[in-house]
């Protein structure tokens, strides 16, 4: 069945929300993440967390269109998801005009603990992180059981809740399968290198655009971004500088070395090793949270 983006109803909250404090607190491809103040008839106010687009973007009216059409793309599959470990999307308002264009602001709620990658310092128990894990990978595998392919999987793009949960968020880069309504254009350089798959690097059919994300290429990622977890280290912390990552990545075949990361036991990097393998090889994430289950009762 075609997921039918454009018959999609996003929330409108214009004239409930607005924005709080001098400075951004997140930073993302084409957008600041400010906080802001949601009023609610009938409600409290709630702090929330605003997804505002850079001026810049909008200067020019063909990137401004293309633009606006991502991020109205990125709220109309943001509010299809309900999921304990996917961050919680409210709605959109529209503030006035900016460079000749009604923008639109993303409107979700506000983590406070911020992201993973933040507080994964503070957890030293090796249960805790399997933990965070295991909730990591239930969020994807909601996902790609919706069709809805992530990818920029990073511990940046994981907030962690009240609780100390792991809930995933920053869905710009997402696309859906078979979905109609919506044109995905791709992105240069899509994701972050050190977590993103071989083949969206080092695509095999060479063209001049870059490839599109899969279902495999988060799987890789998520394997990158659970070996953080597990381990404090980030992926290929012996390698500096964004050549030679790509050269180890793509011309040598590499995959991080084992020996950096001694805190990962080796069934655990065994699982993170399938999720390097030959794309079209790699376990789909449900497999994953099982192996976790299996392995590690208790977890959930």
């Amino acid at each position: 069945m075609t997921f039918d983006l454009a018959n999609i109803n996003v929330p409108d909250l214009t004239g409930m929300v607005v924005t709080t404090g001098n400075f951004a607190f997140g930073r993302g491809s084409f957008a600041d993440v400010w906080t802001g103040i949601y009023t609610q008839s009938g409600h409290r106010p709630v702090t929330v967390a605003v997804k505002i687009l850079r001026p810049a973007l909008l200067s020019d009216r063909r990137l401004a269109a293309k633009t606006l059409r991502k991020i109205l793309r990125e709220a109309k599959v943001w509010s299809t998801l309900n999921h304990p470990n996917v961050a919680r999307f409210i709605g959109v308002y529209y503030q006035g005009e900016m460079g000749g264009y009604r923008t639109p602001r993303l409107v979700s709620v506000f983590y406070e603990k911020r992201t993973l990658k933040d507080n994964l310092g503070y957890f030293q128990n090796q249960r805790q992180r399997l933990k965070l894990l295991r909730q990591f990978f239930s969020g994807l595998a909601y996902l790609h059981r919706k069709n809805v392919i992530h990818g920029d999987l990073k511990p940046t793009n994981v907030l962690l809740d009240n609780s100390f949960n792991a809930v995933l968020t920053d869905f710009g880069l997402s696309r859906v399968l078979e979905a109609s309504g919506f044109t995905t254009t791709n992105i240069k350089a899509v994701g972050t290198f050190r977590y993103m798959a071989r083949e969206l690097m080092n695509p095999t059919y060479p063209s001049a655009t870059a490839p599109l994300p899969t279902l495999q290429s988060d799987v890789w990622s998520a394997g990158m971004t659970g070996l953080e977890i597990l381990s404090g280290i980030v992926p290929y912390a012996d390698k500096i500088g964004e050549g030679k990552l790509i050269y180890c990545i793509c011309q040598q075949r590499r995959i991080p070395n084992k020996f950096l990361y001694p805190q990962v036991t080796d069934g655990a990097w065994s699982m993170l090793m399938a999720c390097w393998g030959d794309e079209g090889m790699r376990p789909a994430v449900s497999s994953l949270v099982k192996y976790l289950d299996d392995c590690y009762p208790g977890l959930q």
